[in-house]
């Protein structure tokens, strides 16, 4: 009993440790701007770790945690992003339910539930979905090439025939991804894979995830080009289709995985680091932890202030009256790398931003009205001209508005969403500042 005590107060004392990440993480997971998917992949590590019996006391290697424990106390202390340091804590508390549970140093399955749990939608697709999209772009041209269509890839477009077709956001197939690293992680917990048995799980899981998106971005492609004359919802039954059957395959091949017998025991016991009791170093670290984040973070240097050129008169050739913020936008502001302004051509809402170098400050619009209750459904994009805009459907009670947004360099060059646009910054292909254009305008009802 005194033994069972002494786990949870580490537990406990390692998340006061960690208690800004603890904060972060109840924000984010009720901020409509994530997907709420990560409480049921909390639940589950909860849940396999409850139903494991404790290990006897010589295999409950702390080494681990203490060490995951120090490193997020020096990322903390070098005011590092939240997300980072909540990558930390997880893989920590993950560590010190497989020592106390489990036996383990890190039990992979555990681990990456942990991980999937942290509300991180909106960073993933920030910086994972223009890398995503132009991955399922080049294997669906390779698969429309068997097909005897001389169809290239300019970053996440595909050009065929004189025609664009954009691969858009939603189609990143970030989701996809999440949802198999949860089938697999949640069975291979289930089944107490070995660490072997966990890495082939995963490798098969991220290939049929892979190639299920460039299968549905080339099916897409025969529907968006008209090759194919369905319905209106053959679309979204297209990607349903793929999802469902590459859910299918990963099932198959984690049940084939299991039936596989291992050289590893199912949970190999580590030895020699002694009990769970709460050591005079260990109350030490967990205060350290816990005292870092009031600490100041030093060496940050500021970037070269900009010259602002000033807000436009107008736009598409209608004269602009300037709009007072929101408390939404004016609370933004405030670290945004730039200016932001709210103006009215007297049909049409439109946001500028005025951005002076690459950050995450700079997030899709989408979230902001996700953040203000509206709901929010993805649109094609639209291609007016040379311009790209990529655009969502807003909905809350009778309001419903049509938005479309994109960003342009001052030397001409543009992007439909932010994750092309940061990642043609950090590349070194674009330089700032540049004007990030919202546009949103009442849509007549269904």
């Amino acid at each position: 009993m005194l033994r069972r005590h002494a786990g949870v107060a580490l537990f406990a004392a390692l998340a006061i440790a960690c208690w800004p990440v603890l904060v972060w993480y109840v924000r984010g997971s009720f901020d409509d701007s994530n997907d709420p998917w990560g409480l049921l992949a909390l639940a589950t590590a909860i849940g396999a770790l409850w139903r494991a019996a404790p290990a006897s006391p010589p295999d409950r290697p702390l080494a681990l945690p203490a060490a995951l424990l120090l490193l997020y106390t020096a990322a903390t202390l070098a005011a590092l992003p939240m997300s980072l340091r909540a990558l930390l804590a997880a893989l920590a508390l993950a560590a010190l339910g497989s020592a106390w549970r489990l036996g383990r140093r890190l039990d992979f399955p555990v681990a990456l539930l942990a991980l999937l749990a942290l509300p991180l939608t909106a960073s993933l697709q920030f910086y994972g979905g223009y890398p995503l999209r132009v991955l399922a772009g080049s294997l669906a041209v390779a698969l429309l090439r068997l097909n005897g269509l001389a169809v290239e890839l300019e970053g996440a477009v595909l050009l065929w025939d004189g025609r664009q077709i954009a691969i858009d956001a939603p189609c990143s197939g970030l989701r996809m991804l999440w949802a198999g690293a949860y089938l697999m992680a949640a069975a291979a917990a289930l089944f107490r894979f070995s660490p072997r048995q966990t890495l082939a799980a995963a490798a098969l899981t991220g290939s049929l995830v892979i190639a299920a998106n460039a299968v549905r971005a080339a099916a897409l492609f025969y529907l968006e080009t008209g090759l194919l004359v369905l319905p209106v919802w053959a679309h979204t039954a297209a990607g349903m289709s793929v999802f469902v059957t590459a859910g299918l395959l990963i099932m198959h091949g984690l049940y084939r995985i299991d039936r596989t017998p291992s050289a590893e025991p199912a949970c190999p016991p580590v030895r020699g680091s002694g009990d769970l009791a709460l050591t005079r170093p260990a109350q030490l670290l967990c205060l350290l932890a816990a005292l870092a984040p009031l600490a100041h973070g030093v060496g940050r240097a500021e970037p070269a202030a900009v010259p602002f050129p000033g807000w436009p008169s107008s736009f598409e050739g209608r004269p602009l009256t300037v709009l007072p913020l929101t408390p939404l936008e004016d609370r933004l502001q405030k670290d945004f790398p730039g200016r932001v302004g709210r103006f009215t051509d007297g049909q049409r809402e439109i946001i500028l931003r005025w951005v002076t170098h690459a950050s995450r400050q700079l997030h899709p619009s989408s979230d902001c009205f996700k953040a203000s209750g509206y709901g929010v459904e993805a649109l094609a994009i639209k291609i007016v001209g040379d311009q790209y805009w990529s655009r969502f459907l807003a909905t809350r009670g009778a309001t419903r508005l049509e938005v479309a947004e994109r960003i342009d360099s001052l030397d001409g060059q543009q992007w439909s969403d932010v994750s092309a646009w940061y990642w043609a910054a950090q590349l070194g292909r674009t330089h700032g500042p540049w004007w990030a254009v919202t546009v949103a305008a009442s849509s007549p009802p269904r």
